[in-house]
This record gives C-alpha cells, structure tokens and sequence, in this order.
C-alpha cells in the first residue's frame, strides 16, 4: 500500500479506510522504516517537507537538512523522545 505520509489528508483518507488498528500498525512499520539512527534516545527519522528532505530529532518538533546537524542535536538534547517506535495512536 502506498501513501505518502506526509500528506495529512491522504493519511485521514487512510484511517478512515482501513480503521485505527491498522492504521496504527502500518504508521508503526513506516517510523521503523525511516528511523536512520537512534542518538541519545532520540530516533532520527529522514522525512519529507515542504522544505525539501530532513532529518527530525524525534518528538522534538526539530529538524535538520544535514544528518550530522541532527546527530548533535540529539546527542545534546537530554530526555527520550519515541525512540522505540514512535506508534502514532489515533
């Protein structure tokens, strides 16, 4: 099944076509797949924006262009944010 998961609107499509549980699921093998590296607890995710592709620190709300930017980032930022899978529950 292909989405984009960037897309907002084509993930809603998505939940109301196949339900939460599956939904939950798929979303849960689409972080494990983006997931690039785990740095302090942190999962670094390579990501698609609008402003082209990024690495995102975790939950952090932050996101770099360079993976080394990233790395530090999350090297140095205390705590964990959903390093283990990041399972978007709806």
């Amino acid at each position: 099944m292909a989405i984009d998961w960037s897309d907002p609107a084509a993930r809603d499509r998505l939940i109301e076509r196949i339900g939460p549980d599956e939904y939950n699921r798929l979303h849960a093998e689409q972080m494990a797949r983006s997931t690039v590296a785990i740095v302090n607890g942190h999962a670094i995710r390579k990501v698609q924006s609008r402003f082209g592709k990024l690495y995102q620190v975790g939950t952090t709300g932050t996101a770099f262009s360079a993976f080394e930017a990233a790395k530090t980032f999350a090297s140095k930022k205390k705590g964990t944010s959903n390093a283990s899978g990041n399972r978007a529950q709806v």
